[in-house]
Formats: structure tokens, C-alpha cells, sequence
């Protein structure tokens, strides 16, 4: 069973489901983790033309979380925290060490073991990138196609300014106007300044929740 790990999952049911009518939409989810995000994109688009990718490394990595967790002078972070940099601690006292383990991914695989139009890439964002820079090869009504353009974008992965900055920089150029891109616990990183950058792509802040805001690209 998929469980959503955060807030205003009707927020972005409603955002994915008044998108610009399209023929084919190419959706993806940065930080999968146990999958609701990408289970309510999906759900939504299940009666449209899409396909929807995942990215996640689980593999037990460190997840470099928020700004104020990083210890800039090691480059990690050695326990969870809550979002006033209060340390989270296990039953028997330890500190909550903060992984993506792979029992996640096996929860959301087994999830979505009957979703035809949809992949999933144990990868970092940044070695998604570096892979598929060009394009991401999709086999679509017997035919191979290379998509670079994407409609919608889930930004749940690192919530680091730094990292959410590398990402959108990345999206932004593939988009197409009646993209959106979907960012979540926007009160961790600089959201601000991310939102400046996009206006340059043609983006503008459409609505903002508690904890989510929508951009949609309108020229």
C-alpha cells in the first residue's frame, strides 16, 4: 500500500488534472521515496496519453535533505532533523539516519507493478541528467521516440536551494508553455530565487499552498 509521506497531495491532484490539454504528456517525480506522488500523478492521467518517469537512487544513500541539515565543511549530514534543525531520534535512542532505503523501492515497485506507462531510474538527479540530457528513449505505439519536452515536473527530491536550483536549470529549457512544475517544502530552500530564474523561462507562480507552490509556463 502507497502512503503519502507530505502534505497537499489535493493540491497537486488538482494541478496535474486542469494541465493544458496536450496529445501526450511526459510527467516525472524527482524523489519518489514511497511513491503517492507519483500514485496520484498517474491516477489522474490514467485516461490520457502519457508516460510518467521516476527518479530515485534509494540504495540506502545519505539524503542531503534541507539547507540547514548540510554540514557544509564535510559535505553531509550525519541525522535527521526536523525543520527547526532539532535532531530526530529512533526508539532506542539512536539518531535517525537519513537514507533511501531500498525497502522503499521495493513498496512502490510492487505498487506499480501493473502501470504500463511508467519508469522508474534508481538514479541521482544529476546522473539522470548526464544520461539523458539528449533525450529519454521511449517505445510508444511500436515506434522509439526521443522525448526532451516535459509537462509536468515534481520536484521532491533534495530540498537543498542548491540542488532544486541544478534541477530546475535542468527542466526548464524542455518545457513547452502549459508546463508546470511542482515544487514541494518550498519553506526549506530559497524558493524565491528559484522562482526568479524561472520568470526568465517564461514561468509564473500560479498558486502556493503550505508547503507546495505550481509554476506554469505561459509564454
Amino acid at each position: 500500500m502507497i502512503r503519502g509521506d507530505g502534505k497537499e497531495y489535493k493540491l497537486l491532484a488538482k494541478w496535474v488534472d486542469n494541465l493544458k490539454p496536450q496529445n501526450f504528456y511526459l510527467t516525472v517525480e524527482i524523489g519518489v521515496r514511497e511513491g503517492y506522488g507519483s500514485f496520484v500523478i498517474t491516477d489522474i492521467l490514467k485516461n490520457r496519453n502519457y508516460f510518467h518517469i521516476g527518479i530515485d537512487p534509494y540504495g540506502d544513500l545519505l539524503y542531503k535533505h534541507l539547507d540547514k541539515q548540510i554540514d557544509h565543511e564535510k559535505g553531509t549530514i550525519a541525522y535527521w532533523t526536523d525543520f527547526d534543525g532539532k535532531p530526530l531520534i529512533n526508539e532506542d535512542g539512536t539518531p535517525k539516519i537519513p537514507t533511501y532505503p531500498n525497502s522503499m523501492k521495493q513498496n512502490f515497485l510492487e505498487a506499480f507493478k501493473n502501470h504500463e506507462n511508467f519508469i522508474l531510474y534508481q538514479l541521482e538527479d544529476t546522473a539522470y541528467f548526464n544520461a539523458f540530457g539528449g533525450g529519454v528513449p521511449l517505445y510508444l505505439n511500436g515506434q522509439k521516440k526521443l522525448l526532451n519536452v516535459y509537462d509536468f515536473v515534481h520536484f521532491d527530491g533534495p530540498h537543498t536551494t542548491e540542488k532544486v536550483m541544478e534541477e530546475t536549470m535542468f527542466f526548464a529549457p524542455r518545457s513547452r508553455i502549459g508546463t508546470r512544475f511542482v515544487f514541494d517544502d518550498i519553506k526549506t530552500y530559497e524558493m524565491d530565487k528559484i522562482a526568479y530564474i524561472l520568470q526568465h523561462f517564461g514561468f509564473r507562480t500560479s498558486e502556493t499552498g503550505d508547503n507546495k507552490c505550481m509554476l506554469e509556463r505561459t509564454e
